[in-house]
């Protein structure tokens, strides 16, 4: 257990890359270790205490349903068991997956009500990870010992789930309504707008294409895919535009009309930029459209939203927007961004966006390393006029050193979330510098150090605590289906690597010989791609 070296408190006030990690173990094997480690720990947890339910409470070894009572942490869980070999889990979750039933749900949070159905959430994580461990186990881990009717039956289960949710498609413009009750086929209204219509917000009706369009190509049914297009095409063909290829986040499901001018690479918005170049990289002659578009997009965000902290201005990150006016802000959620940008650069040859692709996972990295506990936080703010309010000024100095502080007293809190270590997967993968592993290696003692507890990993209730201040008590799912599948790519050795590995080198050089034979849902599923010859 050598490897659970404290995060020092000297990790915190270090400056961008002169921190020296030559003081952490740099053995790629016993971190790779290390973090299998971690997954087969947090799965034994949730197996022993939670399963068949949704998520581990950790501390109380308990567990909660909040992703429909299906088992979402076993599902999202299993592409990453099969990456890392670990049979026996992969065939605890493939004899579990042919017992559920995906036309009910279990109670909701309102005592005596059946939980209603979130069509993103069900999408990203349940039918990307039915479709990934589908491809996978057809695919290059097909040596696994297991039993191949239960492979077979991920992508009959798939179709199922895609069967029961199709109905909150069935709406005047054919945008979804995200919330819905399966059991009767309705919506769940308390998340009408106030006139008494309907929205959708653009996460939400643009994260759904790359998923069902993999169903319909692996099972023949085109209708899957037509669907989730329909309702893609109104944010391909937007009604308006706050500069190109960037829009408001809220959409008309009666109308398609954009219904407002707030947006930018955060939470409700996020996940729809991010498929544009992931759907272009799946099938390049079929979504040439969605390329022009993320190269609207990214364009439009390198003229408009770059922002340097003014303490800091060595750091760059993209701004949110209201109207054409950026706003110093930015979420943990937004971290996404740079492996973005980092994709886009090597599928479109386009250094700028390299550049400003490694400059926004800095930013992150920046953000975990002066937080003292090690986790960074859900809110990035650089907003001077907010820091000389009363209720921020001791933030002040903090500030000054790290270029951002929390500009919401009740989000101190930190969670297992994964978007920043994502982008370090991609920033290593392009360019192979070993600081990028080194960065996600420091987030890898920091969880063990602040996370770990009872019987798996929780959120943390204070980032600026540098024992994290206490625990929520929940492990999400997206903990093992994303944060510990990119840790593990990022530090495994080559040979424990192969064509899943997205941007994988042949020649083990980083930029020039890259190529995406697979791509990633935003829950880190990856998927096969249909492109003739993958870019």
């Amino acid at each position: 257990m050598g490897w659970l070296i404290p995060i020092t408190a000297a990790l915190a006030g270090q400056k961008g890359k002169d921190y020296d990690y030559t003081g952490f173990d740099s053995n790629q094997t016993r971190r790779t270790e290390a973090v299998v480690e971690m997954f087969r720990f947090a799965w034994s947890g949730y197996y022993t205490y939670a399963f068949p339910n949704d998520d581990l409470q950790p501390v109380n070894n308990s567990f909660a349903n909040t992703r429909n009572g299906w088992g979402a942490t076993a599902i999202d869980a299993l592409s990453t068991a099969v990456i890392m070999q670990q049979t026996d889990i992969v065939n605890q979750i493939l004899d579990f997956v042919p017992t559920i039933d995906f036309t009910k749900t279990g109670e909701g949070t309102r005592p005596g009500a059946l939980a209603d159905v979130s069509l993103f959430e069900t999408t990203i994580r349940y039918i990307g990870g039915l479709l990934s461990g589908y491809d996978l186990l057809k695919g290059p881990f097909e040596h696994l010992d297991v039993d191949e009717d239960k492979v077979e039956a991920l992508l009959k289960q798939c179709i199922v789930l895609a069967d029961a949710l199709k109905f909150a498609f069935n709406t005047t413009t054919g945008i979804p309504i995200n919330n819905i009750f399966i059991h009767n086929q309705t919506f769940a209204q308390r998340y009408r707008i106030p006139d008494g219509t309907w929205s959708a917000g653009l996460a939400e009706l643009g994260t759904l294409v790359l998923e069902w369009q993999h169903l319909s190509d692996l099972s023949g049914n085109a209708e899957y895919g037509e669907l989730a297009q329909k309702a893609m095409n109104y944010f391909l063909k937007p009604s308006e535009e706050v500069w190109p290829g960037l829009t408001g986040g809220n959409f008309s499901v009666e109308t398609g009309k954009i219904l407002d001018a707030y947006g930018g690479w955060t939470s409700g918005n996020d996940s729809a930029y991010e498929y544009l170049i992931k759907m272009y990289a799946y099938d390049p002659e079929k979504y040439g459209l969605y390329k022009d578009r993320f190269t609207a997009a990214a364009d439009s965000t390198i003229a408009h939203l770059l922002s340097s902290p003014s303490s800091r201005p060595d750091l760059t990150v993209a701004s949110s927007f209201a109207g054409q006016a950026p706003q110093n802000y930015s979420e943990q959620l937004a971290c996404f961004i740079g492996g973005s940008f980092i994709l886009g650069s090597t599928v479109l040859s386009k250094p700028d966006y390299l550049t400003a692709g490694l400059d926004f996972a800095e930013f992150c990295a920046n953000g975990y390393r002066y937080a003292p506990s090690g986790i960074g936080p859900v809110i990035y703010s650089w907003n001077t006029t907010e820091l000389a309010w009363p209720q921020f000024a001791n933030q002040s100095s903090f500030y000054e050193n790290s270029g951002w502080f929390i500009d919401d007293n009740g989000a101190f809190g930190g969670g297992l979330t994964p978007e920043a270590v994502e982008s370090w997967y991609y920033a290593y993968q392009v360019t192979g510098n070993q600081y990028w592993r080194d960065v996600a290696w420091a987030l890898t003692l920091a969880q063990n150090r602040t996370e770990r507890v009872g019987s798996g990993f929780s959120s943390i209730r204070n980032v600026l605590s540098e024992d994290g201040g206490g625990w929520t008590n929940r492990m999400q799912s997206f903990f093992l289906a994303e944060v510990l599948k990119y840790q593990y790519l990022i530090q495994a050795p080559e040979e424990l690597k192969g064509e899943w590995d997205v941007e994988y080198a042949p020649d083990g050089v980083g930029q020039g010989g890259n190529v995406n034979p697979w791509i990633y849902n935003t829950e880190a599923h990856p998927f096969k791609v249909r492109a003739k010859t993958p870019v």
